[in-house]
């Protein structure tokens, strides 16, 4: 690349860095490469709040034993290894048959009773209930932060006092009776807790 980056199948960082921090230096990294599995070290029990936007593969408590290490790596070669399983969705939009992957919708919001799905494409509209959505875009990490929005938790960014940064620059509301349940879903999200898509 122009910036000199090599992107690795796997980037261990500290999170207590000198200079760019953990945080810092991942969110860097995921700029420039999607698909680097980042795994942060760290000495702190409360390390994931930090860390939204970077997505890491996992997470270690310092002092690491070995075994932790190998772990680790035997996860990373398996997803190497595994093609990704990444399935087409299909939505019957007010304008006909939408065909997409889920990584390419940004949120779902309820307008005029319609529901508009944002993508990286564009902005459709069909005629459904948010909640249905939501349901059914649960298995591909959607969640709901406000009654009338389903968001993609894998283009969060940051999470600020009621509202939500996506990660191409849009805002979405977080209702003040979810905050607290809706950051939990989404540290278990970025924490790796949550089962992979099927």
């Amino acid at each position: 690349m122009a910036d000199g980056y090599t992107p690795y199948h796997a980037v261990f960082l500290d999170i207590d860095m000198k200079g760019m921090n953990g945080i810092e230096t991942g969110k860097w990294i995921r700029g420039r490469d999607k698909e680097t599995k980042i795994v942060y070290l760290t000495a702190y029990q409360d390390y994931v709040s930090g860390a939204f936007g970077v997505h890491a593969f996992q997470y270690l408590l310092k002092p690491v034993k070995e075994a932790e290490i190998c772990k680790v790596l035997e996860e990373i070669f398996s997803y190497i290894h595994t093609p990704e399983n990444k399935p087409i969705l299909d939505f019957q939009t007010v304008n006909g048959l939408l065909c997409l992957p889920a990584e390419k919708i940004y949120y779902f919001e309820y307008v005029n009773r319609r529901v508009e799905i944002v993508t990286s494409d564009g902005v459709y509209a069909m005629t459904e209930k948010i909640g249905k959505v939501a349901k059914r875009m649960e298995i591909y990490g959607f969640s709901m932060p406000h009654q009338s929005f389903a968001v993609n938790m894998l283009h969060v960014q940051n999470v600020l006092a009621g509202r939500i940064l996506l990660d191409n620059g849009m805002e979405i509301p977080l209702a003040q009776k979810r905050q607290k349940a809706w950051k939990q879903e989404l540290i278990v999200y970025l924490s790796g807790i949550m089962g992979g898509t099927s």
